[in-house]
């Protein structure tokens, strides 16, 4: 079951934002370059049958990659579809929630929460691109949100740095994000989470470090029988 924020009441469900993505200037934003972030790829959650394109997503539609952004800091991407993945056809819409935390793992999870460090988003990009086998490339979703505009939490931490996410305290969700139609003979797609993470470098000492963040993950898109 996916992990929900503890602090988010209920959230309605927000509409897609077909953005085109815009450069920013150098210094707590997002990198010119994939290559200039951090990256990782989530290893393959295992099933009982083997999915199309290499999927990291159970039958079920759910997976919880994690990556280490810092020393000790590790972010926490939790992503579930609101279909069984196997009915990611591509003339259907294609709904997904997620959820973004971060935990501090210098100090045991029940710590009292000043002897964590303070870990901040600023900006969120989730941009969906297509494998076809006819080699064509679609982008069905560039989704470009704010944080701390689009939380619906109406006691959300923040600062200059943007939105907290270090657990329990902080996190960020969306839900019910759409992808539309994709042409007839798409594969799959690959879902690239891009953030700009602001981490404090000591509990209470308020210097942090600000670097980009990717989060590939890459969901088949299958054929109606």
């Amino acid at each position: 079951m996916p992990k929900w924020i503890s602090r988010v009441g209920s959230t309605a469900a927000v509409g897609l934002l077909a953005l085109s993505l815009t450069s920013c200037s150098a210094g707590g934003v997002f990198g010119s370059s994939p290559l200039d972030a951090v990256q990782v790829v989530a290893e393959p959650t295992t099933t009982a049958e083997p999915l199309e394109y290499n999927s990291v997503f159970s039958d079920m539609g759910s997976i919880h990659p994690t990556s280490m952004i810092g020393s000790q800091l590790e972010l926490e991407l939790d992503m579930w579809t609101e279909q069984k993945t196997h009915e990611w056809y591509p003339d259907s819409e294609k709904l997904f929630s997620f959820v973004i935390n971060v935990y501090d793992q210098t100090v045991p999870a029940e710590a009292p929460f000043a002897t964590k460090r303070l870990v901040y988003m600023s900006n969120l990009t989730v941009t969906a691109t297509t494998t076809t086998t006819s080699g064509n490339v679609e982008t069905p979703l560039v989704l470009n949100v704010d944080p701390v505009a689009v939380t619906l939490d109406p006691e959300a931490l923040r600062s200059d740095y943007g939105l907290l996410i270090t657990s329990p305290k902080g996190g960020f969700q969306l839900e019910s994000n759409s992808i539309g139609t994709v042409a007839a003979d798409t594969e799959g797609l690959s879902l690239d989470f891009a953030m700009t993470i602001s981490s404090e470098t000591a509990p209470g000492s308020g210097v942090y470090v600000t670097q980009p963040v990717h989060q590939l993950v890459p969901v088949a898109i299958f054929q109606r029988s």
